[in-house]
């Protein structure tokens, strides 16, 4: 069984489209598979024929899923992912390694890292009129990129900064939760799942009930 890890951004409904908006800005560009015209939220579908087909997502996507690719400052664990990529799927002289890298390279000198999946999850039931955004790694090796990358912790970060998020954690499976983010303030408090209250009640009610935050 691989790994499958994702971050969980919790927002109110009334900023989902500055939570969109901000992925959108700071996706790589050529790789970025949604857009958000006359406040409209449209899937983009492209074909290997050349074909480019726009679906409107009601309800701003909720209980939908989009796919992006973000683009995020250069740390180790950043490169390393890279380089991995380089080793595993090219021959030697294949390709020059320079432009290997080069391919990566995003806008901003950031570097875009692999596509992700994006659900835009109704979460009212738990925070009112809150929406799940669930930023899931697609392999096993973004899943390890995902836990260790301190330039994808800031990127989390600043999203919940900017959309005023309730919470933001990243879910790393046995190895438990990680808090990034609640009421206005960054964390990095990992929580191993040793108990079932947070499968039945969450981790953001069980996080809340302790911290009393």
């Amino acid at each position: 069984m691989g790994l499958d890890y994702d971050y969980r951004i919790y927002i109110k409904k009334e900023n989902l489209k500055r939570a969109l908006q901000f992925v959108h800005e700071h996706s790589d560009r050529k790789r970025v598979s949604f857009e958000i015209t006359n406040d409209q939220l449209y899937k983009i579908d492209e074909y290997a024929n050349g074909q480019i087909l726009k679906t409107l997502l009601h309800d701003f996507g909720i209980n939908q899923r989009i796919y992006t690719s973000i683009a995020v400052e250069q740390d180790d664990s950043v490169m390393e992912y890279h380089l991995y990529d380089l080793t595993q799927n090219y021959q030697p002289d294949s390709l020059d390694e320079s432009d290997f890298i080069e391919y990566y390279k995003s806008q901003d000198n950031k570097w875009w890292i692999g596509q992700i999946e994006i659900h835009i999850n109704d979460y009212s039931s738990k925070i009112t009129d809150g929406v799940e955004l669930q930023f899931w790694a697609l392999t096993s090796h973004m899943s390890r990129l995902f836990a260790e990358s301190k330039s994808i912790d800031k990127y989390f970060k600043e999203l919940c900064k900017a959309t005023e998020a309730d919470y933001g954690c990243i879910y790393m499976e046995d190895s438990g939760y990680r808090l990034i983010w609640a009421k206005d303030k960054e964390y990095n408090l990992t929580v191993p799942v040793l108990w079932s209250s947070f499968e039945e009640h969450g981790f953001i009610k069980v996080i809340s009930d302790i911290m009393k935050i």
